[in-house]
């Protein structure tokens, strides 16, 4: 598909080369320049995204000035075939970036989800059918992804445990023997006097059981003196079982660890689920119901992008959607623009932890970005005219929501930015670069 986004733009007659090859190439490593700056730097994601979108986009942006930049170092001599800034051109050059970028799945998020929230706001004309195929085709391979993370898989399989036997233990014996000729002259003086007192009187059955006697012991002192030379150390054991217990100790953690992470997609939905019937908040640590619903699908919204890995799919969306729309508070037909949502979100005490998440993932941008920065920049009054809205949001200040919508789209922006976040140092509210 990234191949072919610069040539789409060209057969629908958007942009014009004049049939030369060379000019295309040119504008083919300027979208790849693009690419790589974004795969390395993919906050921008968001701004490069809103920009690209809107046929309107400011041509003093801080955006378009980077594209104008990229492609004077690969076509020096673009102006003369453009007039003017050619605002389609950078625009279709930054799609294609995007398209390519989008293989880094945390580019692919923040593209997605800004073209779901700003898109249906935005008259794309001629392009629009380019901009629905680049953001299904980016949609689908991060949504497989993220439904691969939160399946529950029918079976697991466990590796048989990783055990190697010690060596046999050897136990060398003392060569063992009898003196015989010692226990034959014991044996003999157990026949003769004096050592029996019967070998010269007729008395046969006093002269055996004395003799029965002292050969018994000149025998067994024989056996003991040879048996007092089997003595050998005792066996140490130790370090064999101190290997099968780290064996079985590290098979029974891994088997754990392939359990949790199979099931940890049942227990996310689970915990959804109760989120979604307790209706509390966590943050606020109040009831939504007790909330204005003005202010309650931001809220609502910033709980469940905490209870969610970056990687969610699209029905996470629609189950917060539909969340919202539980309350009786909330009016599913009632609209409100843009700017009412922002002002409140600006001002509103309950939505507090929000503009704190919001200055710590939004990079203070130059130029257009997603509302949430007007969040992190923003506390109390919410001054900005219609034009500078636009400006700055790349889509109208009247635009309207319902509150559900409006949910969404701030669950999609928080998504966005986490995804693809760089280190932001929080900035007090009212303090000054």
């Amino acid at each position: 598909m990234s191949d072919q986004i610069l040539l789409r733009f060209l057969s629908a007659g958007l942009i014009d080369v004049g049939g030369d090859d060379a000019k295309l190439g040119k504008l083919r490593e300027t979208a790849s320049d693009l690419a790589a700056s974004l795969q390395k730097t993919p906050s921008k994601t968001s701004s490069f995204a809103l920009i690209a979108f809107d046929p309107a986009s400011p041509e003093d942006d801080p955006v378009i000035t980077e594209v104008c930049n990229a492609l004077r170092k690969r076509w020096p001599t673009y102006i003369n075939t453009f007039s003017g800034t050619p605002l389609l051109v950078l625009r279709a050059l930054l799609l294609d970036a995007l398209v390519q970028a989008a293989s880094d799945e945390r580019v692919g998020v923040a593209f997605v989800t800004s073209a779901r929230n700003a898109l249906p706001f935005i008259e794309a004309g001629n392009e629009q059918s380019i901009w629905a195929e680049a953001v299904l085709e980016i949609e689908r391979r991060v949504d497989a992804r993220a439904e691969a993370e939160w399946a529950t898989p029918e079976s697991i399989h466990v590796p048989h445990m990783k055990y190697s036997a010690p060596s046999p233990i050897e136990i060398s014996l003392p060569e063992v023997g009898i003196e015989a000729d010692n226990l034959a002259e014991e044996l003999a003086a157990a026949t003769y006097a004096p050592t029996n007192p019967h070998s010269n009187r007729n008395d046969p059955h006093s002269w055996g059981k004395q003799f029965g006697r002292l050969a018994g012991d000149a025998i067994a002192d024989s056996l003991n003196a040879a048996l007092e030379s089997l003595q050998f150390e005792p066996i140490n054991i130790t370090e064999p079982l101190k290997a099968l217990s780290e064996a079985v100790t590290t098979h029974v953690g891994d088997t754990l660890k392939l359990v949790s992470a199979a099931t940890a997609g049942l227990q996310r939905r689970t915990n959804l689920i109760w989120w979604k019937e307790t209706l509390y908040s966590p943050s606020a640590r109040v009831s939504y119901r007790t909330l204005p619903a003005s202010t309650v699908g931001a809220l609502m919204a910033l709980d469940l992008h905490q209870q969610v890995p970056t990687f969610s799919p699209v029905s996470v969306a629609a189950f917060l959607s539909e969340t919202v729309l539980s309350l009786t508070s909330v009016d599913p037909e009632n609209n409100l623009s843009l700017r009412e949502l922002v002002g409140e979100a600006v001002k509103s005490a309950e939505l507090s932890p929000l503009r704190t998440v919001a200055r710590q993932l939004i990079p203070q941008p130059g130029g257009r970005g997603p509302i949430l920065s007007l969040l992190a920049e923003d506390e109390g009054t919410f001054a900005m005219n219609d034009t500078q809205f636009r400006a700055r949001v790349g889509v109208p200040a009247d635009a309207a929501l319902t509150i559900s919508e409006w949910a969404a789209w701030i669950f999609r922006e928080l998504q966005a930015a986490r995804a693809t976040r760089e280190v932001v140092k929080a900035k007090k509210p009212g303090t000054k670069d």
